[in-house]
């Protein structure tokens, strides 16, 4: 019942821009101590903002304007991204070839990939490359171009040409810094756009994966429209009302995982 709730509070925000406390408790029939514990929940998961006796939706503006250390992204929403990388290995058949972006959760997800076969993978990350040589089980290509030091990244013009060898990719699993319904997937780097643009042109499907604390956030660059990503995998904590809005903007599906 509770999570039925706080999905109707997020919904009743897409046509109110402001919601009472007292209007919330008397649609519900619930004790005002039941909203404030249903609007904490919903705060956490960035569907809203307290304003003085109620709520408003969040705002879709929160920038991004630096990235924090990688292992300290790495350990952030771990769980989450265990569980977003174990759906993601379902949607790659044996003897795919993919391109396998930057970030900590297609980093993991390199790291999980030996269950897989026959894989060829191009990758413009020096880690998850490292994970995948490791593994001894796929063709791995490393992407060319300028090294990120603390990212341990290739990027720019290089890399871009690069992928012009290539005719053919079936999937590309990319991430993002921040996703938000107007401005689609986008990043710090602006270096990392243009290729991140041209996998996502070449690939038969582009698959992001991406736990619930990058959706509600912008970066400086943008990458791509939501209409480009056919699927998104992440974790149960983002709000159905996102979900639904993510599907009208024109993703494919989304996963929960």
């Amino acid at each position: 019942m509770k999570n039925k709730r706080q999905n109707e509070i997020a919904k009743m925000l897409l046509k109110d821009d402001v919601l009472k406390n007292t209007d919330l408790v008397n649609h519900f029939g619930v004790s005002i101590e039941t909203i404030r514990r249903d609007i904490d929940a919903l705060e956490r998961l960035g569907v809203l903002e307290k304003v003085y006796g109620g709520v408003q939706a969040a705002s879709n503006d929160t920038l991004v304007s630096q990235l924090k250390d990688w292992n300290k992204r790495s350990e952030q929403n771990r769980d989450e991204k265990m569980r977003i990388t174990g759906r993601a290995l379902d949607l790659i058949p044996d003897g795919a070839t993919i391109a396998l972006d930057i970030g900590t959760t297609t980093h993991m997800l390199a790291q999980q990939m030996g269950i897989k076969r026959d894989l060829t993978v191009l990758t413009s990350s020096m880690r998850a490359a490292g994970e995948l040589c490791r593994l001894n089980a796929h063709r791995v290509y490393i992407i060319g171009g300028q090294l990120h030091n603390s990212e341990q990244i290739s990027m720019g013009a290089y890399a871009r040409s690069f992928l012009d060898n290539f005719a053919s990719i079936d999937i590309f699993i990319c991430s993002a810094d921040g996703i938000t319904i107007d401005a689609g997937a986008t990043e710090y780097h602006e270096a990392v756009v243009d290729l991140k643009r041209h996998l996502t042109a070449i690939a038969k499907t582009t698959i992001l994966v991406a736990d619930h604390g990058k959706f509600g956030k912008k970066s400086m660059f943008k990458s791509f429209q939501l209409s480009d990503i056919d699927t998104i995998v992440t974790d149960d904590n983002l709000a159905e009302n996102y979900i639904d809005a993510l599907k009208e903007a024109g993703v494919g599906s989304v996963i929960l995982a």
